[in-house]
């Protein structure tokens, strides 16, 4: 033996034949199929390969041509894709019955209890449409703890949004907060998908969240941080997409983000705060139609703060706002009010009142109209045209706890009117045009 072969090396073959027959040898082997050749068990998710590599080809001795596809079956792997849509995400610890609390019936008049249609034999859309919130409500948990899939996440977010915004349409805000919760945290990963990491759930409902998570917790400032991360995510989509509509929704709800900080800000007490945050986003609006609204909301903060002289700055139409929404027109006669001068403002309410172009915001009008007259001591007046408007089939929360306001200043009955109150507004509840929904106890000062 050499010193090679000693040490556990052969010796190459003396035969150039045999060298030859080895090399063809070692390169048949490269046609055995691995788990990456054809069709794939694994199902790796990579895009097609079709003609970026070419295929190697090897001839042997008998001239015949032994071909190995080194690209995968583009079929075994876009399956797989398709599979993924809906992504296969459990959620089901938002089915679990012990979230979805049992709705007081002791805080309601009884003439609403009466006039609640059978839930079983009505749709959501039709309990809706019709301004049955509370049953729409339990329907909505009724279904989400019974018959929906802990994989059907378009399902479980929509059903999910009605039992939480019909609550806080109903008043009962506090437990929309409490059943929030169990959302936990919406910026999570697991709320995206997998694949084109968008955000598994609605718009509307991360919005919602974060207010009422807000309350859930007694963190007012997580509210308000909450808002900030969702504009992030706004600001990114909006960098994101090409499409002109697309950027329009995502510059709108960026700017509705902005009035709901402003909002929080207001809950939480600094209204200095929210007064400030008011101005920066009037520096930043492109539109004058949008800062025309900011202005406008600028001044009622004002108003709300007793600022009388920063709000003149934005009412007086010799400062720097120019009317161009009837709307705004309507805040000239609130600043007569802060000043005390309750007659001034309701003769120019009672303008505002009957200009034709008033018809939809008649209401506002009216209702503002009466406030000044039973401030200026004309209590038959006002409560007039409270009635009249109950008449008309207006039931709106600030128009019904007037009116028993009045009632509690005019009357010894006042307990006995209120309650036909609550029936007569109960009975445009069970209209089917929509135009009313629940009241609670507080609303009639019951």
């Amino acid at each position: 033996m050499d010193t090679e072969t000693k040490k556990g090396v052969r010796s190459p073959p003396k035969n150039p034949n045999l060298v030859a027959s080895i090399n063809r040898a070692s390169l048949a082997r490269r046609t055995t199929r691995g788990p990456l050749d054809g069709d794939d068990p694994l199902g790796v998710e990579t895009p097609p390969l079709t003609s970026s590599l070419p295929t190697l080809k090897i001839d042997d001795d008998r001239g015949s041509n032994l071909t190995s596809p080194i690209t995968p079956n583009p079929s075994s792997l876009t399956a797989p894709l398709m599979n993924m849509e809906h992504p296969p995400k459990d959620f089901d610890y938002l089915l679990r019955p012990e979230i979805y609390r049992i709705l007081p019936q002791n805080d309601v008049p009884q003439a609403f209890s009466d006039a609640q249609p059978d839930s079983s034999t009505k749709s959501i859309p039709d309990l809706l449409s019709a301004g049955h919130f509370r049953p729409a409500a339990i329907v909505a948990a009724q279904l989400l703890t019974s018959s929906t899939s802990s994989s059907d996440y378009t399902q479980i977010f929509s059903l999910l949004y009605v039992r939480l915004s019909c609550l806080v349409l109903i008043n009962y805000t506090a437990i929309a907060a409490q059943e929030v919760k169990a959302l936990e945290d919406l910026s999570s990963s697991y709320y995206r998908h997998p694949i084109s990491n968008t955000h598994l759930v609605p718009w509307e409902l991360r919005v919602l969240a974060v207010r009422l998570q807000g309350i859930g917790y007694a963190d007012a400032r997580r509210g308000t941080m909450g808002y900030y991360e969702l504009a992030r995510d706004a600001r990114t989509e909006i960098g994101k997409t090409k499409d002109k509509g697309e950027r329009d929704m995502w510059k709108a709800r960026l700017s509705d983000l902005g009035m709901r900080v402003a909002n929080a800000l207001v809950e939480m007490g600094d209204l200095e705060a929210a007064a400030r945050h008011l101005e920066s986003l009037k520096a930043s609006s492109r539109k004058d139609e949008e800062e025309q609204y900011l202005k406008a909301r600028s001044a009622l903060l004002y108003l709300r703060i007793g600022n009388l002289a920063m709000a003149r700055r934005y009412i007086d139409p010799q400062g720097d706002l120019h009317f161009k929404s009837h709307y705004i027109s309507a805040l000239k006669p609130l600043l007569s009010m802060a000043e005390g001068d309750y007659s001034n403002a309701a003769s120019q309410f009672s303008i505002l009142k009957d200009e034709p172009r008033s018809t939809e915001l008649n209401p506002l009008f009216t209702q503002n109209l009466a406030v000044c007259l039973l401030y200026d001591g004309k209590i038959t007046e006002a409560r007039s045209l409270l009635e009249s408007m109950i008449s008309c089939g207006h039931s709106f929360r600030t128009l019904v706890f007037n009116l028993s306001t009045i009632f509690e200043l005019s009357t010894d009955r006042a307990r006995s009117l209120k309650n036909t109150l609550a029936g007569k507004v109960a009975g445009r509840e069970g209209a089917e045009d929509g135009t009313g929904f629940e009241r609670g106890n507080g609303d009639f000062k019951l």
